[in-house]
């Protein structure tokens, strides 16, 4: 009895690593979207954040943290850290969050991957994000980032 060996061929092997790779490039750009729209979304809930502890600190003191000079200082994030309860990734000099991208207009359709906005205190609205210079106007989801 002769004992033959099962395996694949070299060109089933090739045509299933084509396969995959159409798959694969179709699938990526969607991951990438999804990833940039997570990070975003971690930038807007720490401002989120910092904007309900400024408010529990003003409930509890009668007045801000940050007081007349509207500047984010370490004595400012120092007070917040007890209502975030846990550093909040900002500090007095990077006030910067990151972000996953950004585009020009509303409807713009091409994303630039990547960037920081500014954390910047506001006397009217409390905190607040301003794009960089690298940054454009416009969150993934088309909301204009320092409207916020």
């Amino acid at each position: 009895m002769k004992n033959k060996k099962r395996a694949f061929s070299v060109i089933e092997i090739v045509l299933v690593l084509g396969v995959i790779g159409i798959l694969s490039s179709f699938i990526a750009p969607k991951v990438r979207d999804y990833l940039a729209m997570a990070k975003d979304s971690k930038a807007i809930n720490t401002l989120q954040s910092l904007r309900m502890a400024s408010e529990t600190y003003y409930l509890e003191n009668g007045n801000y943290p940050w007081g007349e000079n509207n500047k984010i200082e370490e004595e400012v994030l120092t007070k917040l850290e007890k209502y975030t309860g846990k550093k909040i990734g900002i500090s007095e000099s990077e006030p910067f969050l990151k972000i996953g991208g950004s585009k020009n207009s509303e409807k713009d359709s091409e994303i630039k991957y990547g960037g920081k906005v500014e954390v910047k205190i506001n006397s009217e609205r409390g905190f607040l994000l301003e794009p960089t210079e690298s940054t454009l106007k416009f969150n993934i989801r088309g909301e204009e980032w320092s409207s916020i």
